[in-house]
């Protein structure tokens, strides 16, 4: 399949996302009826940290953010909200919004969006279920959103790809998919992972690093770094992201996170991702003891000198996740292939509401829901918006 070059693909203006970011620092990358347990300082704000699972408002970590006036970061870029794509991983700070009273969703007004991507870069050692790129080992599953590919097994070596997804090794050199985009090649590259030094060398993932915006940064910080390929292994960074970094200026409010159970517990301890939780409370014991490595979690609570204490955790499995999509047509070629939100839909099993399957065109307003196959979402209800 040919690699799409889009914004479907987040990544069509990649060159200068790339290339063009000012250095940053900031913090790494459905439930519901969970906001009001959350603890706090009886202040309204929140952040949360997750993979992107639908839209409308965006949706992270089952949270309905109102994205309207929200500043929007991609890369470093600032874009727009329509620019956001299904699992993308995604920081959003703001403010708690109430209780949808029908479906006992949490709400929330978004204030600032950041995304990341942790790869870019031509792919390598090709299995089933994952690869390899700029020496970052990725693993994929039925919660990877795919784009321009059917499905894992259309994945080949030199194809060149994009990457959103989660910690999963402390090494910093495994990661989970939550998006996976096929894109043009190019020179441009991403890598993220855990930065060694030896004297005045830099390197990550067994590549050289060179360039001024390394200044600064010292061993074992986890880093998302951009820049442009050099000859064989080495990279020419130009811009650098700090992933270990960032959540202290969330201290006064709710957290929710979304990570992969990269140690196990000790003291009431585990990391998730890179990020320490303090989850000795009584009322966990039972969940702390049933952890094990690669579990995919969500974790609510409060950031307190460099822990994030837990009150609530939950397994975040996300098996057939059902999505959502309240959006505009953007092409419609037939019931079984149209887009919205940069997503390919097919709606030829769906349920319809306030409307036919004949009133289904490009241009019209409609809610779907449903579940990832491959590329595409398999509608299971769309509803017009009249």
């Amino acid at each position: 399949m040919k690699p799409v070059n889009h914004l479907n693909n987040g990544l069509n203006r990649r060159a200068w996302l790339v290339l063009s970011g000012a250095a940053l620092t900031g913090c790494g990358g459905g439930s519901s009826g969970l906001l009001g347990s959350m603890p706090g300082t009886g202040g309204t704000g929140l952040f949360a940290m997750g993979s992107i699972s639908g839209f409308g408002s965006v949706i992270i970590n089952g949270i309905k953010f109102d994205d309207r006036q929200a500043s929007v970061m991609l890369d470093g870029q600032a874009l727009t909200p329509t620019d956001l794509r299904l699992g993308m991983i995604a920081s959003v700070q703001g403010q708690r919004n109430g209780v949808d009273p029908l479906l006992g969703t949490p709400l929330g007004t978004a204030t600032a969006v950041e995304v990341w991507s942790i790869a870019l870069g031509p792919v390598s050692e090709v299995s089933v279920s994952s690869f390899t790129v700029m020496g970052m080992h990725i693993q994929i599953d039925n919660n990877t959103s795919l784009d321009g590919l059917h499905g894992s097994t259309a994945l080949t070596a030199g194809q060149t790809v994009a990457v959103w997804g989660l910690q999963s090794g402390t090494e910093g050199a495994h990661w989970t998919a939550t998006r996976v985009a096929l894109v043009s090649a190019s020179n441009a590259r991403i890598a993220s992972g855990v930065l060694k030094r030896n004297g005045d060398q830099a390197s990550l993932n067994d590549y050289n690093l060179a360039g001024s915006a390394l200044a600064g940064l010292q061993e074992g910080q986890l880093v998302q770094l951009q820049g442009t390929a050099g000859k064989g292994l080495n990279l020419n960074v130009s811009a650098v992201k700090l992933l270990d970094a960032g959540l202290e200026a969330h201290a006064d409010g709710d957290l929710k996170i979304e990570g992969v159970v990269t140690s196990l517990p000790l003291a009431g301890r585990f990391t998730l991702g890179h990020i320490t939780v303090d989850a000795s409370a009584p009322a966990l014991a039972t969940q702390l003891s049933q952890l094990a490595l690669g579990d995919r979690l969500e974790v609510y609570g409060n950031w307190v000198a460099g822990v994030l204490v837990a009150s609530e955790i939950k397994q975040d499995g996300q098996q057939n996740q059902l999505i959502e999509i309240d959006a505009l047509v953007e092409q419609f070629t037939s019931l079984a292939d149209f887009v919205m939100r940069g997503q390919h839909c097919d709606a030829s099993q769906a349920v319809f509401k306030s409307g036919n399957a004949s009133d289904l065109k490009q241009g019209i307003k409609v809610k779907v829901k449903g579940s990832k196959a491959g590329d595409v979402l398999l509608v299971s209800q769309l509803e017009f918006d009249h």
